[in-house]
């Protein structure tokens, strides 16, 4: 049985939320109660909901930057009196009696960011223990000075907790957090150098391993907890490797190169997850971000064309062969996309006679929509629609390309090969220049 009674948890939890809203210099280390773990459990409840330490994503000032640290180092300082506390009440006797056998812990019974601590539960020792656990390695995750060592540390630790299906929710949250931290030893540096061009890159073997370890590490992790939430990490993944092959272009072609190898890893998984029985939302994930790794691959090689039009007629490939063929995925709601019709009007007019064909490919989800706008605004090239080829059985041309954020525009020569990845602005009007005068 719990060690309080019902009405005096409700005073208790009743007296400490009003307590900790009182001032936001509560959430310090010294405030931790330490004096039971009923007090404990609501102090750290309390402070998930408030989540003072709020960190900015993508910081821009020096100010933001340093107010992001000191945040940091509140958060794991007081992660870890956190941890230190409930440890202590793990080993209380007032914590030893189990809980009874039948509670069912619900889901929707959950305080958002705990591991399993549950309104209505008995605390139970071996429960608060691995949640001090959590809190101690979540501290670690907060910390900015966080060395590749210790993060290897970290992830051993972590390997551990795998093989513990009452942990699962537990593992899967830390994995993620040291997958990110080992990818922002890439990230951060390529972006500081972006920002600042006279602020040198660090040396590319050395960025190419921190690159290579974080692959390698939550490769195996999606590969076998392929949900939503993992799957939302994939972008980051990609986004680094686009990030290295920006800075180190000599990669592109380096058959043993680390962006290589990370894309292979990539491409292997992928094919593995779509083997498996998954939700038909992850399928889509996977088969856009295997798209994208598709794209990214597609220089020098065939790039196929399909699709319907809004009525639902099958392009006639037939009529694109022999042709410069641009293909743009474009929407009625993107700014840039309809920015562009204008030039490409201009191109068109001037290229056509002399073999350039624009494939227009509208990602709408709203059809109606579309057609308005293409009553008022008519394009003189071919246009077909994501809805209408779903709709006629075929695979979307915009996931087979991994097009997952518009403007996407691709051209292809006359023999049917890719030749621009980017084909916009000037790097397309020089190449059709180039085609065709």
């Amino acid at each position: 049985m719990p060690v309080f009674g019902y009405g005096t948890s409700l005073f208790l939890y009743f007296f400490l939320s009003v307590s900790l809203l009182a001032s936001d210099a509560v959430w310090t280390p010294d405030r931790v109660p330490t004096t039971g773990a009923v007090p404990l459990v609501f102090y750290y409840r309390q402070f998930l909901q408030a989540n003072p330490f709020a960190i900015t994503a993508d910081p821009k000032t020096s100010e933001d930057k340093a107010e992001n640290r000191r945040r940091h180092q509140r958060s794991a300082e007081l992660y870890t009196a956190l941890a230190e506390a409930a440890k202590k009440a793990a080993l209380s006797p007032e914590l030893l009696s189990d809980a009874p056998a039948n509670i069912e812990k619900k889901k929707t019974d959950r305080i958002p960011g705990t591991w399993n601590l549950y309104p209505g539960v008995p605390i139970n020792a071996a429960d608060l223990y691995q949640e001090s656990r959590y809190m101690y390695y979540r501290a670690l995750s907060h910390e900015t000075a966080l060395e590749p060592k210790r993060l290897q540390a970290m992830c051993d630790f972590v390997a551990g907790l795998e093989g513990n299906a009452d942990i699962q929710p537990l593992y899967q949250d830390l994995k993620r957090r040291v997958c990110v931290r080992a990818l922002s030893f890439v990230r951060t540096p390529i972006r500081e150098h972006l920002d600042k061009p006279d602020k040198p890159l660090p040396d590319e073997r050395e960025l190419g391993e921190k690159l290579a370890v974080a692959v390698q590490w939550f490769v195996p992790f999606i590969k076998k907890y392929p949900d939503e939430e993992n799957l939302k990490l994939v972008d980051s993944f990609l986004g680094a490797i686009e990030l290295y092959r920006q800075v180190y272009p000599d990669d592109r072609t380096s058959a043993e190169s680390y962006t290589t190898s990370a894309i292979e890893q990539f491409q292997n998984v992928f094919t593995q997850i779509l083997l498996q029985e998954v939700e038909p939302l992850v399928r889509e994930y996977v088969e856009i971000y295997e798209g994208i790794l598709r794209r990214w691959e597609l220089l020098g090689k065939p790039m196929p064309i399909w699709g319907a039009d809004l009525s639902g007629r099958p392009l006639e490939v037939q009529a694109l062969e022999g042709k410069v063929v641009l293909l743009d995925f474009w929407a009625t709601w993107c700014g840039p996309c309809i920015a562009e019709f204008p030039h490409l009007k201009l191109l068109y007019q001037k290229y056509k006679d002399k073999g350039l064909e624009i494939v227009g490919y509208s990602v709408d989800a709203d059809e109606e929509r579309l057609s308005a706008y293409l009553e008022r605004n008519p394009l003189p090239w071919i246009m077909l629609s994501k809805e209408s080829t779903e709709r006629s059985g075929l695979v979307p041309l915009s996931r087979y390309y991994g097009v997952k954020a518009v403007p996407v525009v691709l051209l292809r020569d006359r023999s049917g090969k890719t030749i621009m990845l980017d084909a916009r602005g000037e790097k397309l009007d020089n190449m059709l220049e180039t085609l065709f005068e």
